[in-house]
C-alpha cells in the first residue's frame, strides 16, 4: 500500500532499528474498529496491509473510540498508549503491552487519569528516570481543555499520585474557539501532546484550533522554560505545509533524519491520511521543511 492510499488517523511511527522497518500505528478508523492495526515499511513510502495487534475481547471494558495508539519502548517491552470508551463511561486512556511491536497487545495498566474525568491522547514521558504520563483532560468538562501529566509506578501500571495542570489551551494565545461550537461559551481544545528532544532542545507538540474555521485543526509548540513538567512555558504556532493537520509526533529515520508526522485533512471525514516531513531545530525552534524548503 501507499502512503497516500492509507485512511488513517492518529498516525503514530516507531523506527525500529533492530529490523530495519518502520512501524506505523493507526486509531480508528482503521480495519479494526474494537482495536488496533499497525502497518510495515522499509522506506516510508509503500506500507503492508494492517496487522491487528489489539483486538479488545468481552473481558475488555471498552467498546469505542479506540484512538491515539502509541508505542514506547521501556524496560524490555513495548507499551501501547490507547484512548478507550464506551456507552455510559467516560473516555479515558489507559496503557497496554507486548513484547513485540506487532503484538499482541494485552491490558497492562489502570486508567491513567482521575475518576470521571474525560481524558485522552496519553503519552509517556521520562524525567529523571521517572515515568509520566501526559494527557489531555478534555474540553468537554473543563470548556478550556487541560494538558495534564501525572506520576506512573515503575511498571507503568498505575499511576501513583495526583494529575496535575501544565497548561490550559487558552493559554497557548494561538487556540481559537471552533466554529463548530454552538455553545455561547467558548472551548478550547487540548489534543496530542508528544514529547522530544532534538539537539538539546526539548519541547511539545501539541493540537487545537487556530481558527474558528472549520478546518482550522494545528499544531502548537510548547518550549519549556523550568521544564517539562514544570508548568511555565513559551507557546508557538508550528508553521505546516497545509491546514486542517494535526496530530503530531516526531522519529527518526533510518538516515539519521527527523521526521515529523501527522494527519492531513482533519476535518474531511474519509480523507485522513498521514503526512511525513523533516524537521529540524534552526535558533532554538522547531522547523517544518517541505522537499527542502522551509515552512513559513
Amino acid at each position: 500500500m501507499r502512503l497516500q492510499d492509507i485512511h488513517i488517523r492518529d498516525p503514530y511511527i516507531v523506527a525500529d532499528a533492530g529490523t530495519g522497518k518502520y512501524y506505523m500505528y493507526s486509531s480508528s478508523p482503521s480495519p479494526l474498529k474494537r482495536g488496533f492495526c499497525v502497518y510495515v515499511s522499509e522506506d516510508l513510502q509503500n506500507w503492508s496491509d494492517p496487522v491487528p495487534v489489539f483486538e479488545a475481547g468481552a473481558d475488555f471494558w471498552a467498546t469505542d473510540d479506540f484512538w491515539a495508539p502509541e508505542v514506547h519502548g521501556y524496560r524490555g517491552k513495548y507499551y501501547l498508549f490507547g484512548t478507550f470508551s464506551a456507552k455510559g463511561r467516560v473516555r479515558t486512556s489507559q496503557i497496554l503491552v507486548s513484547d513485540s511491536l506487532t503484538g499482541p497487545f494485552r491490558v497492562h495498566s489502570k486508567p491513567l487519569a482521575p475518576d470521571n474525568w474525560y481524558a485522552l491522547d496519553a503519552t509517556l514521558y521520562i524525567e529523571d528516570g521517572k515515568p509520566y504520563a501526559i494527557f489531555s483532560h478534555e474540553w468537554l468538562q473543563t470548556d478550556d481543555g487541560e494538558m495534564c501529566c501525572v506520576r506512573l509506578s515503575d511498571d507503568l501500571a498505575e499511576p501513583t499520585g495526583d494529575a496535575e495542570v501544565l497548561f490550559r489551551a487558552s493559554e497557548s494565545g494561538w487556540a481559537k474557539n471552533p466554529a463548530w461550537n454552538k455553545s455561547p461559551k467558548p472551548i478550547y481544545v487540548v489534543d496530542a501532546p508528544f514529547v522530544c528532544n532534538i539537539n538539546g532542545v526539548e519541547f511539545m507538540l501539541w493540537s487545537s484550533w487556530d481558527a474558528a474555521d472549520a478546518d482550522g485543526y494545528a499544531v502548537g509548540v510548547v518550549y519549556p522554560l523550568n521544564g517539562m513538567l514544570g508548568g511555565k512555558y513559551r507557546h508557538e504556532l508550528l508553521r505546516l505545509p497545509h491546514k486542517d493537520s494535526g496530530h503530531a509526533m516526531v522519529f527518526r529515520d533510518f538516515d539519521g533524519r527527523y521526521r515529523i508526522v501527522y494527519h492531513e485533512n482533519n476535518c474531511r471525514c474519509g480523507m485522513e491520511r498521514a503526512a511525513i516531513y523533516d524537521i529540524e531545530i534552526e535558533n532554538g525552534k522547531v522547523i517544518v521543511y517541505e522537499k527542502n524548503q522551509k515552512v513559513d
